[in-house]
């Protein structure tokens, strides 16, 4: 198997829940506030940068304002998609279906496989399987960059590094998808910033 057989045809529960993004990622931000506030000039990198991730947390819970009663079959997901991450079962959870899709995007973003996949095709391919609002709302909530901070701040990954320096890159590929959505809906998808 690999990452796409799973994205594209995951193992669905068959029961119904509400989405618990927004809750869950307001929680998350809070968390996050809290900790680089108390440590506060401890990591440059972090007080540099954990501003615009806080934004792009944000906005990835304001994308989310029309799903507050949002219900949707569960499938069999994963916390973040990594190159092991068909080989290690603690990574499984139960999520609606555009979380590995809207992940798989970003894993091969960070590991610099976008430019060798045809996105358009993976895209139109997605098109009737997954609600891109939901995509677009997982895509910009900062799932690695959290993954990083931590492995930053408890072992020293400089992993952390990478991530931030592409964040201008990371924009250009979230609008790049979003317009080749556009290209393939009725509906437009608008995305919070230029």
């Amino acid at each position: 198997m690999d990452f796409c057989d799973i994205i594209f045809r995951p193992v669905c529960l068959n029961v119904k829940k509400r989405l618990e993004w927004k809750e869950l990622w307001i929680k998350k931000s809070e968390y996050i506030e809290k900790l680089c506030f108390s440590m506060k000039g401890q990591y440059r990198i972090i007080d540099e940068s954990i501003n615009y991730y806080i934004a792009m947390l944000e906005m990835a819970i304001y994308y989310l304002k029309d799903y507050d009663n949002y219900y949707d079959y569960i499938y069999v997901q994963h916390n973040i998609i990594l190159d092991d991450f068909l080989k290690n079962d603690i990574n499984v959870r139960y999520d609606i279906k555009e979380r590995d899709f809207a992940e798989y995007l970003k894993y091969i973003f960070f590991n610099m496989q976008y430019k060798s996949v045809d996105i358009y095709s993976l895209l139109e391919k997605g098109k009737n399987i997954f609600n891109y609002d939901l995509v677009v709302a997982r895509l910009l909530f900062p799932s690695y960059y959290y993954l990083y901070l931590e492995k930053y701040i408890l072992n020293s990954d400089e992993k952390i590094f990478e991530i931030v320096d592409r964040h201008l890159e990371f924009e250009e590929y979230v609008k790049m998808i979003v317009n080749i959505m556009n290209n393939l809906g009725q509906k437009k998808i608008i995305i919070p910033f230029k």
